[in-house]
């Protein structure tokens, strides 16, 4: 007979509803067996597990995009880097970032190889009230860059080229692929810092990480300049500070790029959205998940770190729970509350401070809430 891809779900690491603070960081794992009658191939263009409609909560996967055709939606290749034959099993697995509001979130994946095949399973849990009022969530930063790293942003509009201003509307509500070919700078457009406001920013149709990105060319949103967006709209209010390494960013990180080879940051011809675990995704060609070797030698990039209104970071371990949170700025405090409409007060104790780094470990009490939130000046 023909050979059929098919598989079965034996076992999920996260189990639908598990409840998870909110900006934290977890895995899901999926294990199936290969019960059809054909191999399972290894690597991203092999047999994967595919994200099917949006992304609500974060997904950053372990793989980079690679050569063989890029593809616009998180996927995970077999975790042992090694093909399943007939009754096998093979795991996938990926990253999530629980967003800052609380509620019910779910992410829907099925395998592929030659086609669509097996179950359609899911990573479902229960965000946790936070009391937090940051501004910032990397989680629907990252969300927005995989959902619309193959299409026209929220707004309707894109950057067709560099002779300001000149862009294309494409309509609002729908989803349009990038436009290429004649009549776009390159062939590709000139969208790359559009797409970034959109990610990190507060764009009316589809709010992306909340950040305060003002709309410098009217109708579009956002700053469309890869210069500025780095420059003036991130490092200059504070909201961001330009680090040393890769591994001192976070996923919804932004990094800007020279083509020429220079070390100005005045002179930033490139920005990408930093998705986490060494992968980049930006317009105006159409990139999701790749590393950074792919965007070309001879290349200097600026790292930059988003601090805005701290987000605190939070892990527990039995009646403690430990706190992190980078920031530059100074005069603001710690405080908590035993409800979101209670009174605020600041926490005595001080955070050890290393570099930008803070961290403090806390006590929970017994029984009952408590909230915490940094507050600014």
């Amino acid at each position: 007979g023909l050979a059929q891809e098919n598989g079965t779900l034996l076992s999920v690491s996260i189990t639908n509803g598990t409840p998870v603070a909110p900006r934290s960081m977890f895995t899901q794992t999926w294990t199936f067996q290969n019960n059809g009658t054909t191999t399972w191939t290894a690597g991203p263009n092999g047999c994967t597990l595919d994200m099917l409609g949006l992304d609500s909560l974060g997904a950053i996967p372990l793989d980079t995009n690679v050569s063989g055709g890029t593809y616009h939606f998180p996927r995970a290749a077999i975790n042992s880097g090694k093909s399943v034959g007939v009754g096998g099993t093979g795991s996938f697995s990926m990253e999530f970032i629980a967003p800052e509001t609380s509620g019910s979130y779910t992410d829907s994946f099925q395998l592929n190889g030659t086609s669509w095949f097996g179950p359609t399973v899911t990573v479902q849990v229960a965000v946790e009230p936070g009391g937090n009022t940051n501004v910032f969530d990397r989680s629907r930063t990252i969300s927005y860059a995989n959902n619309y790293a193959a299409y026209v942003c929220s707004d309707g509009y894109f950057w067709t080229n560099t002779d300001y201003p000149d862009f294309g509307f494409y309509g609002t509500g729908v989803f349009t692929t990038v436009p290429t070919g004649p009549g776009v700078d390159g062939g590709i457009g000139d969208d790359c810092a559009h797409f970034v406001s959109c990610c990190i920013g507060n764009e009316p149709h589809l709010r992306g990480g909340g950040l305060n990105i003002p709309s410098r060319t009217s109708p579009t949103y956002g700053e469309p300049s890869a210069t500025d967006i780095v420059v003036d709209r991130l490092l200059a209010p504070g909201y961001g500070v330009q680090v040393s390494s890769l591994s001192q960013l976070e996923p919804g990180d932004v990094v800007g790029w020279n083509w020429e080879g220079n070390t100005n940051i005045e002179d930033i011809d490139h920005v990408t959205l930093y998705m986490g675990n060494g992968l980049f995704s930006c317009h105006a060609a159409s990139i999701l998940d790749v590393d950074s070797a792919s965007f070309g030698t001879g290349w200097v990039w600026h790292l930059i770190h988003i601090l805005d209104y701290p987000t605190l970071w939070t892990k527990r371990s039995g009646a403690s729970t430990t706190f992190t949170w980078t920031t530059n700025w100074s005069n603001y405090a710690l405080y908590s509350a035993p409800s979101l409409k209670g009174s605020w007060s600041k926490v005595s104790t001080k955070p050890t401070v290393t570099g930008i780094t803070n961290k403090l470990t806390l006590t929970m009490p017994s029984s009952g809430s408590v909230y915490y939130r940094l507050e600014m000046p």
